[in-house]
Order: C-alpha cells, then structure tokens, then sequence
C-alpha cells in the first residue's frame, strides 16, 4: 500500500557553518517556542517570511556579500503531521518582544509530544507562518531535505 501525503514546504535560512539539522542551536540557546535543552528547527512557510526573519537576526544580511555565507535548508514536510493551533489557542504574550516564558513552554509542550513540527504567525509578518520542526520526532529522519546557497536577487542587495 502506498500512502500519499500532502507535503508542504519549511526553509530555513542558516549560516553556512551551522546549516545542520539538530536543532542544536535552540537547544542549547532556546527559542521563542522551545525552552534550552529542546532541539527545535525555526523555518519559515515560504522563502520571503524565512528572510524577512533571518533578518530580524542578522540585519546586514541584504548588504554588499553577507548572503553568501547562508545556506538554504529546504524541507518537505507531511502536512498532517504538523500542527495548526488556532489563534486563540496560542498564550496570551506568544508575540511579546522578546520572548517569553509562555511562548516557550506553550511549544516545548508540543515538541515533548513528539509531534513532527507545528505552524505559528510570524511576527514580523503575521499573514504568514513559521513552523517549528521537531528533529526527535520518528518521522524526522525520513523526510526529504534540500540544501542549498541563498542566492539573492542582485537589485535588493545594497
């Protein structure tokens, strides 16, 4: 029997040296959906919101060759393994700056279920959605992963 899944795609946008997918940076740091000593992927629903958010992280990203030391991590993730909580079910403060505890303790709680990942408005741009990917989670080793250099569009590089 063959099973067919939807599959939707996640892009992470990683320093070349730490394009991996451990999640070990969130673990050891935390995140705003996972407390230190969770692994956890950051990536975004499309390209545009991945660097919209790498932005907010390296604002010099767009300046001159910076783009060229970032990786591209393209995942295809099965749709109905990642969760979609409504709006109203995220804490109250989920978008505080910086994070919060809530924040973190409201994912961390989702990646401890071992659930493959789950989706959650940006901040930066909350028509669009980051999903939050569990690398411990048993389908994690089979999904299909692309990497591959950011290559920016010459005319938004200053």
């Amino acid at each position: 029997m063959v099973l067919l899944y939807k599959l939707m795609k996640a892009y992470r946008i990683a320093l070349t040296t730490y394009a991996d997918t451990s999640g070990e940076g969130a673990k050891r740091y935390g995140g705003r959906w996972n407390l230190p000593g969770t692994p956890a992927l950051y990536a975004g629903a499309s390209l545009s919101v991945a660097l919209v958010e790498r932005l907010t992280i390296d604002p010099e990203l767009f300046s001159s060759e910076r783009h060229i030391l970032y990786t591209i991590i393209e995942f295809d993730l099965p749709s109905e393994h990642i969760y979609i909580p409504n709006i109203d079910e995220l804490p109250i403060g989920w978008n505080s700056l910086p994070a919060t505890q809530v924040s973190m303790n409201f994912g961390n709680k989702l990646l401890m279920e071992g659930r493959l990942g789950f989706a959650v408005p940006s901040i930066v741009d909350p028509t669009s959605l980051n999903l939050v990917i569990n690398p411990l989670a048993e389908l994690f080793p089979s999904l299909a992963i692309k990497l591959y250099p950011l290559n920016l569009d010459r005319r938004i590089i200053r």
